[in-house]
């Protein structure tokens, strides 16, 4: 089996010798290997730096376990799923549709900054990987279009949307998340035309699971991108017909040119994607009265403007999405009662993360929370507000604050300053007991700096991360 893969006589430098090191790491994840871990590990750290690795050694290192050779009988898909794995490795799931409260504020980071070091750091394993011989080198080309971004200039909408085997030329191979970025009016429809035919595709093989439209571009007079894209729905003599419904897509993210007049239909994307876990809306346009039903629903991120929120707020006192548990939203002006009365009241017994950010023009007295927040909010693991709302010691928090035996385990400040000074401010006003900590994260930066002394000390410990948070 291990000569299938490629592995007879190689000499391996350093790049080689990391990857092998995360392919036999990922092992323990697999029970049939759970013999050979402590083994195979601990001869790991003598083995990496700069040695040459070869069939023989590793099937020494097997035998000393086993006689019986169980590893060459290990069936060559299980090694493609092993080498996926370890493409995947990383400090949370980058292929994920949903999160936790603890990987919540990474996960939102992949949506809105454009995936800037967890596609870094997956293009390097995949890097690695093809170093070590023609047969991986293959297998990871085979899956090149699992994680595809598109920008301006991107020819590769070019391409034949339709075919599915990876092996095809001249075609796109099987995706699994796909963002495209449009700022050319010109490309908004051959773009989204393409990619309407990506998520047409049949769900046998590495279905679209993850898809992120940023469109900057403003779409030409009379065309509305959303509906036919979204919708798959196919213009015949003015005649609309359904011809999309899509139950493999699991998240969704939408980012608008503020400027853009199309609105976008929340009740047909109801229709259309059943299956969603995760909705990123971001200075989107919404029709009044739009009926949101989403059963399955984990992730909701809105960040519109102001006015675009309130004219949902009257239908979303409607939606349902009973398995929501982390809401993101941004940009708003609407004080914290009328949200707990139009949406939020209705599953904040079982919301794990709640951020909320105001516009800076209006008082942080909005976002105030009212006297019973911590009876209602029983399952809040992660609060997070604006830096210029903590920095008052006026704010209400400071007063209602979490109970020692509630589960709230961070209060998360998004800020447009330092944060060195952010953090001196609202450690000067703490009032919350030492099981509950503070994160401050830059508005414009994928950084997050998890505070770890008490507050009230005279010297500050931060320790920086990309948003995946401590269990405690």
């Amino acid at each position: 089996m291990l000569s299938r893969l490629g592995m007879s006589n190689l000499s391996m430098q350093t790049s080689c010798s990391f990857a092998l090191g995360h392919v036999i790491f990922s092992l323990q994840s697999f029970s049939v290997f759970y013999v050979y871990n402590l083994v195979i590990l601990r001869s790991t750290s003598a083995m990496v730096p700069g040695v040459h690795w070869t069939l023989g050694g590793l099937r020494r290192v097997v035998q000393f376990t086993s006689s019986t050779s169980t590893m060459e009988r290990v069936p060559i898909e299980l090694w493609e799923q092993i080498l996926l794995k370890v493409m995947e490795m990383g400090e949370a799931p980058i292929f994920a549709t949903s999160c936790t409260p603890y990987t919540f504020l990474y996960f939102v980071n992949q949506q809105t900054h454009w995936y800037r070091k967890p596609h870094h750091d997956y293009m390097e394993r995949r890097r690695r990987l093809g170093l070590v011989c023609r047969t991986w080198n293959e297998f990871v080309l085979s899956t090149s279009h699992r994680w595809l971004l598109l920008g301006q200039g991107n020819a590769m909408y070019e391409l034949d949307s339709t075919t599915t085997s990876p092996g095809c030329r001249g075609g796109v191979g099987p995706v699994e998340t796909l963002s495209t970025t449009i700022t050319s009016e010109q490309s908004v429809i051959p773009v989204l035309s393409w990619v309407s035919h990506i998520l047409k595709r049949p769900a046998n093989h590495f279905p679209l699971r993850a898809y992120t439209l940023r469109l900057f571009a403003t779409p030409l007079p009379g065309y509305n991108p959303f509906e036919n894209l979204l919708v798959g729905t196919t213009s015949i003599q003015g005649t609309n017909t359904n011809t999309n419904t899509n139950t493999a897509l699991r998240s969704l993210s939408i980012t608008a040119s503020i400027h853009s007049y199309a609105p976008i239909a929340l009740s047909q994307i109801s229709r259309t994607f059943t299956g969603l876990r995760s909705l990123f809306l971001i200075d989107v346009k919404a029709a009044r009265q739009q009926a949101l039903t989403l059963p399955h629903l984990e992730v909701l991120y809105m960040s519109c403007l102001p006015q675009e929120l309130e004219t949902l707020q009257g239908s979303m006192k409607a939606w349902e999405t009973p398995a929501l548990r982390h809401v993101y939203l941004g940009r708003t002006r609407t004080p914290l009662m009328d949200l707990l009365d139009c949406f939020l009241g209705r599953y904040a017994h079982q919301i794990e993360s709640l951020v909320l950010r105001r516009i800076t023009t209006y008082s942080p007295l909005l976002l105030n929370l009212p006297s019973g927040f911590w009876a209602q909010f029983t399952e809040l693991r992660l609060l997070g507000l604006d830096g210029a709302t903590l920095e008052h010691k006026e704010w209400s928090g400071w007063s209602v604050v979490p109970p020692p035996t509630h589960p709230c385990r961070y209060l998360l400040c998004r800020l447009n300053t330092s944060v060195d000074c952010a953090v001196d401010k609202i450690h000067s006003v703490w009032t919350w007991h030492h099981g509950v900590r503070l994160v401050a994260g830059h508005t414009d930066r994928d950084k997050y700096y998890v505070v770890k002394n008490d507050p009230g000390s005279s010297i500050t410990s931060m320790e920086s991360n990309y948003g995946v948070l401590p269990e405690f």
